[in-house]
């Protein structure tokens, strides 16, 4: 099950890339998801979507959108 991490978290292991839901759009939502991988953060943002912002369709347009706000932890 993925796990959506609070933005004040510490970032653990090699959960390298994250994903901020306001930085898509949702200015009001402070989560933030974190992965190994871009695939990963964009799974995790996906079921936070449908879980938290009642998102039922996520076409491809938003995946990319979703994707080129991935970032990568330096």
């Amino acid at each position: 099950m993925a796990t959506i991490i609070k933005p004040d978290s510490t970032n653990k292991g090699n959960e390298n890339y994250s994903f901020r839901c306001a930085d898509a759009g949702f200015t009001g939502c402070s989560c933030e998801a974190k992965g190994s991988s871009p695939d990963e953060v964009l799974l995790k943002a996906e079921q936070h979507g449908r879980e938290q912002h009642n998102l039922t369709s996520i076409d491809d347009q938003t995946r990319d959108k979703v994707r080129s706000k991935i970032r990568h932890a330096a």
